[in-house]
């Protein structure tokens, strides 16, 4: 019988798998990508690549038989849409970057570039992630395979694809704004992006309550999934009010 926390997380996945693809819809309608800033889509590649592996590290590298730290509540469900959003994005900025080539694009005729400002950007948390997993190898060279190191470096890796999230969205928002439009904009991702975010919230409410209960241990072992899914909600809901404004 599947249960509560199980049906939220296949609700979660679901709808934010399913939330990525108007964007790429839309872009394939109109033969254009226009409506999306390149500086989003790279930034928001960049995150998920960090999140990827430290979703992998959690699910599939955790010593189950040591007891130093709780382990984080990752599913296999946040591991599926971690590599679906990893992979479609790709699809995306293959649309921004080959769209003339690849896709048959009429409208951009220009490769559009990433501004300087957020190219250091991603730069700073590229270089940063090298040497945190530097770091992290090397003391699993020198030490036993130990999980609270695994998860510090996890949170680090957390804390990256938040700071991924928080400045993604900035040149989206950004775009809409210089255009006064959100022509090409798919507002059916953003509403489906505020329907998994709450689905995942909810998610990790009904696991904590069930199996550790809240404090702020609990919160720290947790904080990831749950700034991700605040933050995704934030700036979904800013979309919302320029589509509403600019339509």
């Amino acid at each position: 019988m599947v249960t509560l926390d199980e049906l939220l997380g296949l609700v979660y996945v679901s709808v934010w798998s399913v939330s990525m693809y108007p964007p790429l819809l839309v872009n394939y309608r109109q033969r254009s990508t226009k409506a999306i800033s390149v500086d989003f889509a790279i930034l928001n590649t960049a995150g998920y690549t960090y999140l990827m592996i430290s979703m992998a590290l959690q699910l599939y590298f955790w010593i189950e038989v040591a007891k130093d730290v709780d382990r984080p509540k990752v599913t296999q469900f946040d591991m599926w849409y971690c590599a679906h959003g990893f992979l479609l994005n790709l699809v995306l900025l293959s649309q921004i970057v080959f769209g003339r080539k690849l896709w048959n694009f009429y409208r951009d005729n220009k490769l559009r570039r990433m501004k300087q400002g957020y190219y250091r950007i991603l730069w700073v948390s590229i270089v940063i992630f090298l040497l945190l997993t530097g770091q992290f190898v090397l003391n699993n060279m020198q030490q036993n395979w130990d999980n609270s190191r695994t998860l510090n470096y996890c949170n680090n890796l957390f804390l990256l694809k938040i700071s991924m999230s928080l400045i993604k969205y900035i040149p989206q928002v950004k775009h809409n704004y210089d255009r006064r439009s959100v022509k090409g904009f798919a507002i059916q991702g953003v509403i489906l992006d505020v329907t998994g975010g709450v689905a995942s919230l909810l998610q990790l409410l009904v696991q904590l309550s069930r199996d550790q209960g809240f404090s702020l241990a609990t919160f720290l072992t947790n904080f990831g999934k749950i700034g991700i899914a605040l933050v995704t909600l934030i700036f979904n809901f800013i979309f919302i009010s320029q589509w509403l404004l600019y339509k």
